[in-house]
């Protein structure tokens, strides 16, 4: 364990009867970092928060926190504060009385706990709204109710789950700026909890690629996105094409009848079948050099307006997979593809990633 490091988790197990939900999962969390554990449903992503929140016990392993054993403690003597997906807030007591819930278990002198809340209702956006009720205000301001109470205590650290799943497009893009700002801003030790892959790239410093029950990879938003270290995280962070193929002689790669240079072969072998990986958005279709390498021709499926870029399907001769290509509004002015028509691209090298079959 480091000086940086806050949270460790060392060979946490966990097994419902038969049924195993995590595996021997270790893990560091930083010092007043945002770490985001991120995969579908049933990964075991919510099983391990709750797990540090003592709200379920591991069947094996440790967790420590500034250092302290906390691995069998209750609830209550566990240093954090949480925030659900359903905001949990009581309505039958106004704004400000959720807010200091908390501090009244504390037996905080009412003075100093007036004081506090106020200070957490203008930190959230809603210095007047004290007097009201859960019921008088929208999703979003609950949630930043949910979350001002979650901090009145001035816990080492923040657990978040799916703390925006519940709440409209707009307001979950604005209100992750919020908490993201806000988290910053105190330097509080945070895991959320996601599915949103979105979510999760703008919101952490650091992402936890989860897959049932065991850790995919770690590493900072960009890592994930443009490294994926396996099949799966390629696959589940951002839209991906996926086409089958055979490595050949000198790193080239078969697919179909047609063959890619690729940037790294991730210890696949020649002979091997693999999977070819590359982003849409990697994808070029302008100022295409004779030598070249990886370019082609296909035929225009359709095309889809997605606002700050058009996903073009394309389809190659003995290629039974489509591919996707994200064109710029400057790409679409200057190529006018239309369905039904071929469109030349290029794939870059460096932006082919294979891995192994199965």
């Amino acid at each position: 364990m480091s000086a940086e490091d806050y949270l460790t988790l060392q060979g946490i197990h966990k097994r419902f009867d038969d049924t195993v939900v995590l595996r021997d999962i270790h893990l560091c969390v930083k010092r007043g970092e945002m770490l985001c554990f991120l995969g579908p449903s049933g990964c075991g992503k919510t099983t391990l928060l709750r797990i540090i929140a003592g709200l379920e016990a591991q069947t094996r392993g440790t967790l420590h926190q500034a250092g302290r054993d906390i691995s069998t403690l209750p609830p209550m003597q566990r240093d954090y504060g949480i925030v659900f997906q359903s905001y949990a807030l009581f309505p039958n007591l106004s704004v400000a009385d959720n807010v200091a819930y908390g501090l009244t278990n504390r037996k905080m002198p009412r003075a100093e706990r007036q004081a506090r809340v106020a200070e957490l209702l203008e930190m959230v956006g809603l210095p007047e709204s004290g007097r009201k009720y859960p019921g008088q205000l929208s999703g979003g301001q609950q949630q930043r109710i949910a979350i001002a109470r979650a901090l009145a205590t001035s816990p080492g650290l923040l657990l978040l789950d799916e703390p925006l799943s519940a709440l409209d497009a707009r307001v979950r893009v604005r209100l992750r700026g919020e908490i993201r700002a806000l988290q910053q801003r105190l330097g509080i030790t945070t895991i959320l909890v996601t599915h949103d892959q979105e979510e999760a790239l703008s919101m952490a410093d650091r992402i936890v690629v989860m897959n049932q029950g065991d850790i995919e990879q770690i590493g900072t938003p960009g890592q994930i996105y443009q490294r994926p270290a396996t099949p799966f995280v390629a696959d589940f962070v951002g839209k991906t094409n996926i086409l089958p193929a055979k490595l050949g002689e000198h790193g080239r790669v078969q697919v179909g009848r047609y063959e890619l240079a690729c940037g790294t072969l991730n210890g696949c072998h020649s002979g091997e079948d693999i999977r070819v990986f590359f982003r849409p958005e990697d994808v070029r279709v302008r100022s295409l050099d004779e030598d070249e390498t990886n370019v082609f021709d296909g035929d225009i499926e359709k095309i889809e307006f997605l606002g700050a870029f058009s996903r073009v399907t394309l389809r190659m001769a003995s290629c039974d997979h489509p591919l996707y290509a994200d064109l710029s509004p400057a790409d679409m002015n200057a190529l006018r593809p239309a369905a039904g028509g071929t469109l030349r691209f290029a794939v870059p090298q460096e932006a082919v990633r294979v891995f192994r079959h199965g």
